[in-house]
């Protein structure tokens, strides 16, 4: 067993963040389900962004506002239960550490939404939505589920079934 200079190895290190921000979606979808969070909700939410609602400047980034304005708020119901259902899932399979990389890549596509519907909202947003990208974007590149997580027994699995197969069609040329 390799030994670290750390408290944790890198893969305890990353499950344990993968799980953390797992616990961050589920929580933010939960509370938007249970919140009544509709078509309604987000649309009063993005053209508050939009328009530059409270203390808060209008959304500079036009080509961004062009989607919200021609698809999403026309559409705002569905929307609303994609997002929130979106996070409750990709929440679970993080913190299960299954289909990691794609599910990682489909929360950075979230996030990378959040970024530009509330680009003007405050700096600690932004810092955060960008953070989660990275974070979820090192998920998928590392597969980081297969580090004390259920993509490890899955690839596991798919080793040792490939390997057999492979052993038997050795064993029949023979």
């Amino acid at each position: 067993m390799k030994r670290y200079p750390g408290l944790f190895s890198p893969e305890i290190a990353l499950a344990l963040l993968r799980i953390f921000l797992g616990f961050l979606f589920v929580e933010a979808g939960t509370e938007k389900l249970l919140g009544n969070f509709n078509g309604t909700a987000l649309t009063g939410t993005l053209t508050s962004w939009i328009n530059g609602g409270g203390n808060v400047p209008a959304d500079p980034n036009l080509w961004y506002v062009g989607f919200l304005n021609g698809t999403v708020i026309p559409h705002a119901s569905l929307f609303a239960s994609l997002v929130t259902y979106g996070e409750i899932l990709v929440g679970i399979f993080l913190i299960l550490g299954l289909f990691t990389s794609i599910v990682a890549l489909i929360g950075a596509f979230l996030n990378a939404n959040y970024y530009f519907a509330a680009a003007q909202t405050s700096v600690s947003t932004q810092s955060l939505n960008a953070l989660f990208i990275v974070a979820q974007l090192l998920f998928a590149l590392a597969c980081v589920g297969q580090f004390y997580g259920l993509d490890q027994l899955l690839f596991s699995h798919l080793r040792r079934h490939r390997k057999e197969e492979r052993v038997g069609i050795a064993s029949s040329k023979a």
